[in-house]
């Protein structure tokens, strides 16, 4: 076994993907984000995909990577985005899932904006760049080859990780996270799909995959500066969320807060000086869309979405 991986953390995270396929359904510091998220990588052509290359890694924790829910709308020029307070524990009362259960129920104006608003899915991860083709335009103080950026990635990606994680007789498992000689690369291959009824083209990931040879990144000294540069990712998703002002402000600003000023008064309020509103006693249970592998649309054109905070 590698000496970078915890085979304890994996398996413990392996049997949590292995659960969460077992349960799905059939067919969210004064740095800039540059600074430590990879930039949405960009869609080549239908026929003509982009290729990035990179090597998955734990963090210091042993994680290999983590979902988390989020909210992200445009209200006129803006964007404004909000962990979903969803993410720590599906259980507690989020104010934005509420509104959205509400508008589902109404009109078709509140139907399509309930829509907007809906909780979206995205994965995050600590990625090596090996090749970014967007380094050739790029000057040398900007390139991000050889270094470590965190990758916010959609379900489509997820779901060829889990493939290799929870596959025990086929699949790669904890191997696609090693930066040792047993490692693979992820190969990111982006297209683009047809034209949707709507007119859209969307990131296409279908041609992605590992790499078929492992390869070690460095000597073992330059792999431990490497696995240095991980990010906690518990921390960079707690560093991304809103205080409750803020989401209060964002949802008198969309004009929504009528719909669940009780509930704010009920299971906000009572927790303001707590790390995270929970749901002992929470409202009706309304279950939202959630923008995830089941709907292709939600899950591409989410990714659009995401290049909005690149620019933040």
């Amino acid at each position: 076994m590698s000496k970078w991986i915890n085979t304890e953390a994996f398996s413990k995270f392996q049997g949590q993907k292995k659960e969460e396929q077992e349960n799905q359904p059939e067919k969210g510091s004064g740095l800039r984000r540059s600074d430590f998220v990879w930039q949405t990588p960009e869609k080549g052509s239908s026929d003509r995909p982009k290729i990035y290359v990179g090597r998955f890694l734990v963090d210091k924790k042993g994680i290999p990577y983590k979902k988390y829910f989020y909210h992200m709308f445009k209200s006129g020029e803006k964007w404004t985005f909000i962990v979903c307070l969803k993410t720590d524990d599906f259980q507690n009362y989020c104010p934005w899932c509420s509104v959205t259960s509400k508008l589902y129920k109404g009109t078709a104006t509140d139907k399509s904006a309930a829509f907007q608003y809906k909780r979206k899915e995205k994965f995050v991860g600590n990625f090596y760049i090996v090749d970014d083709p967007r380094d050739n335009e790029r000057e040398e103080d900007e390139k991000i080859g050889k270094k470590v950026k965190l990758y916010e990635f959609p379900s489509k990606v997820e779901t060829l990780l889990r493939e290799e994680i929870v596959d025990t007789k086929h699949g790669l498992g904890q191997k696609i996270f090693d930066p040792s000689n047993g490692g693979y690369d992820f190969i990111l291959k982006v297209a683009s799909t047809k034209r949707d009824r709507n007119g859209n083209i969307w990131p296409d990931y279908a041609a992605s995959t590992f790499a078929r040879r492992s390869y070690e990144l460095g000597t073992d000294s330059e792999i431990k500066e490497i696995m240095e540069q991980t990010f906690d990712l518990d921390e960079y998703i707690e560093n991304q969320k809103r205080d409750n002002d803020f989401i209060l402000q964002s949802l008198k600003d969309e004009r929504v807060f009528d719909y669940i000023e009780d509930e704010w008064e009920r299971y906000i309020t009572p927790v303001a000086d707590a790390s995270s509103p929970s749901s002992e006693s929470e409202p009706e249970k309304v279950e939202t869309v959630t923008a995830s592998s089941n709907g292709d649309d939600d899950d591409i054109s989410d990714d659009e979405l995401l290049k909005e905070l690149d620019k933040m």
